[in-house]
């Protein structure tokens, strides 16, 4: 979305304003003008507070006082979004979770197996329509593009002829699995069980023959089924 096009002529509430929404935090690895104009928009549209905090190395989640976080998912790698996402759902009342921006919401379709994500938006999502999924967040609602729930909704509805291949698993194998269905990258479960990330690709090859899985995805929800 092009912040500075579409959103240069709102202006930032005001501090004396008051707010009357659920306070928004946007998690940003860059704050600038297009930021600001943005979180100015979202405390005009929806009559809060929008704090932006810069995603950096030394960021910690400990100290984000907020309701929702959007977060801005441009340059944000797979395993870096699951290692952050992981952190918040680990930290003390865990604030829901939205993710904006972003590329590929087919390669991110994990995030749905962490409870306090109530949406995703893709990278080129209109800003009114940002705003309008965004109002449906607040009201209890989810949102997650239609392609991405379908695919979900296909693995958790697998058989349960799947229960027979649970007997044929090493223990190590089962390991990997239940690591799997924590959100763990590759190099978690080589660092967890002390080997190589070769040999947790290996295993994990093997495991997908078994259980008649493709992806992580669906090694989750089998895991999850069966184990």
């Amino acid at each position: 979305m092009n912040l500075h096009k579409d959103y240069a002529r709102l202006k930032v509430v005001s501090p004396e304003k008051v707010c009357k929404g659920p306070a928004v935090a946007f998690l940003t690895s860059s704050v600038n003008l297009q930021s600001s104009i943005f979180a100015g928009h979202i405390e005009e549209e929806f009559n809060t507070r929008c704090s932006i905090v810069q995603r950096t190395p030394s960021f910690s989640i400990g100290g984000l006082k907020a309701d929702y976080v959007l977060l801005d998912c441009v340059g944000l790698l797979k395993s870096d979004l699951d290692h952050l996402l992981r952190d918040i759902h680990a930290s003390i009342n865990p604030p829901s979770i939205i993710l904006l921006n972003v590329d590929d919401p087919n390669e991110v379709d994990f995030v749905l197996h962490w409870e306090r994500v109530l949406g995703l938006m893709p990278a080129r999502s209109e800003p009114g329509v940002i705003m309008e999924r965004l109002g449906r967040i607040f009201s209890g609602e989810y949102w997650f593009p239609r392609e991405v729930l379908h695919n979900f909704l296909r693995q958790h509805r697998r058989p349960k002829r799947w229960m027979s291949s649970s007997s044929n698993l090493t223990q190590r194998e089962r390991q990997i699995l239940e690591l799997i269905c924590e959100c763990r990258t590759n190099a978690d479960i080589a660092e967890v069980l002390c080997v190589s990330e070769h040999t947790v690709k290996s295993h994990l090859y093997k495991v997908y023959k078994k259980i008649g899985c493709k992806n992580r995805l669906e090694a989750s929800s089998w895991a999850s089924q069966n184990l």
